[in-house]
């Protein structure tokens, strides 16, 4: 396996990392065990914050305790609740500083502290209750006697000891934070070192190569391929970079010799074709001018047969829009004949409604009549209701008269009497208004007997002049037939000459199409030609060109030194 220039770079900057890596563990674990010691330094600070809390409610039970002692006996009950919430809160203390204790010479310390708290408690609620039994004076004596400073003592090495593994704690923290410091300059410094070291190894390495490739393609550059072959040690980029020069060096003098006897070669035939091409350049230029005539005349050719070609397009649409005028004419015939044909049926059928109507008028005047003579019956009828009427009036007042003589006999009958009388009333009342409505209904129906009797005079007049009408519609639909004819003869007249026209057309657009066609085929020609013409002055222009490229390689391939070019 190679070792090249990027597995060395690959390999230092590993060695680098390696070393980058190292410094981050020993950092991180120095830093964890910093961290750790931090965390034991707050549990002892937690630990001797619950023993000074433990003294103070301590000494405040005992407090409270001897106020109880000494206080008047309406106040007892406030200092023993006291007593007794202190003690609670001691004991939830206790528990706490149980719960972060692990070390078992803490654990003896503080069950000595309980233990003495224990007994001092139990003999204080004794003395307490000594007092409560009325002997007070004698549980003041046993309750001087009686310190709390023996069992506050008792948690002091346990003090003492936390305060010394909080100092030992820190001294350690202290010594790894310089730990760390050190390890971390030193790392830095090394790891610099080991940077500038690489750096400068592999500068020094990389410029020597180089400027050996430097001077050899500055040599190349100027002309001398006769340069010392490079030798590098090793198997890297750089050694395969000189093998690569020294191959491009052989090749270029290579390409020099042969491109001396190419340019040569190339030279002569330049010259060569240049002649050719100035004479068949020449035959050229006289086959475009007559070309160019050619193509003149057939032009002209093409231009006279397109515009007989739109003449005769154009009479073929004049013709065709006769065609299409005289087919919408002859529509517009037909639809006429329909529709006169309908109307004059129309006409037989209103004739026909007309005398229905007539008819009906006449049957509506005979039952108006019918119905006056009714009429006349009715009042005659209620004339005789009339008469009656009176009668029975005079029949009513007859008789009221004769009941008034009967007297008190006579007065139920005067009673009819006098309703006989109302309907008679009545009853003229109604045959009067009857008789008003039957005059009026007269008075109706004689008015409507004689409109009637205009109306079917009417009638009879319009039915005249229908008939009048149908026979005009019988002379326009005559009329009307002879158009549809001649719009026919019209027609296939205007079809024959569209036939003949669109042939004509047909024929010249084959004229047409056969002068163009021969008036690009000699485009074609003379475009042809002229392109060759174009194409052998670029050719002569090219050859020109050729050697004088062929002259100027000759000079530049003189600026190469090789041993051939010396000799």
């Amino acid at each position: 396996m190679a070792f090249s220039l990027r597995n060395k770079l690959y390999a230092s900057f590993l060695c680098i990392i390696v070393l980058f890596l190292v410094t981050v563990i020993i950092s991180t674990t120095m830093t964890r065990h910093i961290v750790q010691l931090t965390d034991d330094i707050l549990v002892s600070q937690e630990k001797l914050e619950i023993i000074q809390r433990l003294n103070l409610f301590a000494r405040t039970a005992n407090d409270d305790g001897a106020h109880y002692m000494l206080a008047p006996e309406h106040l007892r009950g406030n200092f023993k609740a006291r007593f007794e919430a202190d003690v609670i809160f001691l004991e939830q203390e206790i528990q706490k500083l149980q719960a972060i204790t692990q070390e078992e010479q803490d654990n003896e310390f503080l069950e000595r502290f309980m233990a003495k708290w224990s007994s001092y408690l139990t003999g204080k609620t004794a003395i307490m209750e000594l007092a409560d039994q009325g002997e007070v004076q004698a549980a003041q004596e046993q309750y001087t006697k009686d310190n709390f400073d023996p069992i506050a003592f008792s948690l002091l090495a346990y003090v003492k000891k936390e305060q010394a593994e909080i100092k030992e704690y820190q001294e350690a923290i202290k010594t790894n934070r310089q730990t760390v410091q050190l390890v971390n300059y030193s790392m830095a410094a090394i790891v610099i070192a080991l940077s500038l070291g690489i750096a400068y190894v592999f500068s020094r390495y990389l410029v020597r190569r180089i400027h050996a490739l430097k001077i050899s393609a500055q040599s190349v550059a100027e002309g001398n391929l006769d340069v010392q072959e490079l030798h590098f040690k090793g198997r890297d980029e750089l050694t395969e970079l000189s093998l690569a020069f020294n191959t491009m060096t052989h090749s270029l003098r290579s390409v020099i010799h042969s491109a001396g006897d190419v340019s040569m070669q190339v030279a002569a035939s330049s010259a060569e074709l240049q002649a050719s091409a100035e004479q068949t350049g020449t035959a050229t230029e006289h086959i475009a001018v007559i070309m160019q005539d050619m193509t003149a005349g057939t032009e002209r050719q093409v231009s006279f047969v397109e515009r007989n070609r739109d003449l005769i397009q154009q009479l073929s649409e004049n013709v065709q829009m006769i065609t299409a005028n005289g087919e919408k004419a002859l529509s517009t015939v037909t639809t006429t004949t329909a529709t006169a044909q309908k109307g004059k049926e129309d006409l037989v059928n209103a004739i026909e409604q007309v005398r229905a109507i007539s008819s009906s008028n006449d049957k509506l005047a005979q039952v108006i009549e019918g119905l006056n003579d009714q009429a006349n019956q009715i009042g005659q009828a209620i004339q005789i209701i009339m008469q009656i009427t009176q009668q029975t009036d005079l029949l009513a007042l007859n008789a009221t008269i004769e009941a008034a003589r009967a007297g008190e006999q006579g007065r139920g009958f005067a009673v009819v009497a006098g309703e006989v009388r109302k309907l008679a009333e009545q009853s003229r009342s109604s045959a009067n208004q009857i008789a008003k409505l039957i005059t009026g209904i007269q008075h109706v129906s004689d008015s409507a007997v004689t409109e009637m009797q205009q109306g079917t005079q009417e009638v009879h007049k319009g039915i005249q002049l229908i008939e009048v009408a149908g026979q005009s519609f019988e002379g326009i639909m005559s009329l009307i037939g002879q158009v549809e004819s001649d719009i026919h003869s019209v027609t296939r007249s205007t079809d024959e000459i569209m036939s003949d026209t669109h042939k004509v057309v047909e024929t010249i657009g084959q004229i047409s199409e056969i002068a163009r066609e021969n008036a690009d085929g000699t485009q074609s020609v003379a475009a042809s030609t002229e392109q060759q013409l174009a194409s052998m002055e670029e050719i002569s222009a090219s050859s020109a060109a050729l050697a004088n490229l062929a002259e100027e390689l000759n000079e530049l391939i003189g600026k190469f030194h090789t041993s051939k070019n010396r000799r």
